[in-house]
């Protein structure tokens, strides 16, 4: 979604400006239109030409990433060193953490919205902030309990006092609400690694350092589940909350209930997984509150997930056996593109479960699930409003947006001063 975020953005941002002639640059005076004689054949390559409902074109025609076409670059030339001296001054600004050595011989994203769990923030180069996947943020704590950590901010919303009939502002505090770990993880930190991503999010390794054994987890913008896949670990979910109450009368699946009022669902592949409740567990110095822990080694796939506010416990039942590995995004037309989830699991023939933020919801072709469908599955995201599950056999999704019905263009670069940017 961030490179079809940056297409609209560029798309958009139309400028409008007002420059005085200069002895440097004479033939710019007042009134020169921006919009003008500027840089159409570049507008041309990116978009076509913009005119109101022209034709797209045959269906047929795959312009993706891979063969050039909407996201065929300007140029592929880096900067020019002699004006841009490389410095390595970024490494000071956001210095790079858990990223597995053979994913360093790439580009490493600053701006991806999981790109909070490879970059150190603060000074002591202890933690790292949350990463907003929506509906849940995940965390890598360097603190225990160690693990994948799942929070689901929306509980924790809190909103400031209105001014003149107006809220100005809102803010969600984070909380280990369940963590994906292990007993090997329990004492020592595990070694966390991103080790590859794409459009749709990226992939962690999580290792304990002694044994060499690791869970394995994809990380995609709108997963319904948090999951991880042990190999041999023995797992433990931690949480900063008591737990009130768990139901393990299916096999393969426990209903945890938190004195938080929230609730959610364990799935393990491995349906003869057995899990106790610890109580008052001290994870660290700052850190305390309790546990599910299995008593052996495990190797198969745990998956949770919130359960939404009145619904049944059986809701993700059919669901639970898919999950989405990543994605990637082709572009049909100027009003057409499509995301393409990686999935694997016994049940995706069913249909992969995946939440769609709102302005998703609107673009989506077909017969979209909303809020007010029948029995929909939705959950808040952490900003950008309510988040519905939608169900697809065929891991695609399918967007159009409806055709510019104005002119865009490019501003020209000029040396005039600049009076007005509106």
């Amino acid at each position: 979604m961030k490179v079809l975020t940056l297409l609209q953005a560029t798309l958009l941002a139309v400028t409008a400006h007002h420059v005085t002639a200069s002895p440097s640059n004479p033939d710019v005076g007042e009134g020169y239109n921006c919009l003008q004689d500027t840089v159409k054949g570049a507008t041309d390559k990116l978009v076509g030409t913009l005119s109101p409902n022209a034709p797209e074109p045959p269906s047929s025609i795959n312009l993706d990433s891979k063969c050039g076409g909407y996201f065929a670059p300007f140029g592929t030339d880096g900067p020019a060193e002699e004006r841009f001296v490389r410095n390595n001054s970024l490494k000071k600004i956001v210095p790079t953490i858990n990223v597995a050595q053979e994913a360093l011989n790439q580009p490493i994203p600053t701006n991806k919205w999981w790109a909070n769990i490879i970059h150190v923030t603060d000074l002591k180069n202890l933690t790292n902030y949350a990463a907003w996947s929506n509906p849940y943020a995940v965390k890598l704590p360097r603190t225990a309990p160690y693990g994948l950590q799942t929070c689901y901010s929306y509980t924790y919303r809190e909103i400031a006092p209105e001014v003149n009939g107006t809220v100005k502002e809102y803010n969600h505090s984070y909380h280990n609400d369940l963590t994906l770990s292990s007993q090997e993880f329990f004492s020592d930190e595990p070694k966390y690694e991103v080790y590859e991503w794409d459009e749709g999010g990226a992939k962690l390794r999580t290792c304990d350092e002694s044994s060499g054994k690791c869970t394995e987890s994809a990380l995609v913008s709108g997963m319904a589940f948090v999951s991880a896949t042990y190999d041999g670990l023995t797992p433990r979910i931690d949480t900063e909350h008591d737990i009130v109450d768990v139901d393990d009368s299916a096999p393969g699946k426990f209903v945890i209930h938190l004195n938080n009022s929230q609730t959610w669902v364990l799935y393990a592949s491995d349906k003869s997984l057995s899990l106790r409740v610890e109580e008052s567990v001290v994870f660290s110095v700052n850190a305390s509150g309790s546990s599910l822990v299995a008593d052996a080694g495990y190797s198969g796939t745990i998956r949770v997930a919130l359960l939404p506010e009145n619904a049944d416990d059986t809701v993700y039942d059919e669901f639970a056996s898919c999950m989405a590995r990543g994605g990637s995004v082709t572009m049909e037309s100027r009003t057409r593109y499509t995301l393409h989830w990686d999935v694997e699991g016994s049940t995706c023939s069913v249909g992969l479960l995946h939440f769609a933020l709102p302005h998703q919801v609107e673009s989506l072709s077909g017969s979209p699930t909303t809020s007010s469908s029948s029995g929909a599955i939705v959950l808040h995201s952490a900003t950008r409003g309510e988040m519905v599950g939608q169900v697809t056999a065929t891991p695609t999704w399918s967007f159009v947006e409806p055709e510019a019905d104005f002119k865009v263009d490019f501003c020209r670069e000029t040396r005039g001063e600049l009076e007005e940017v509106s």
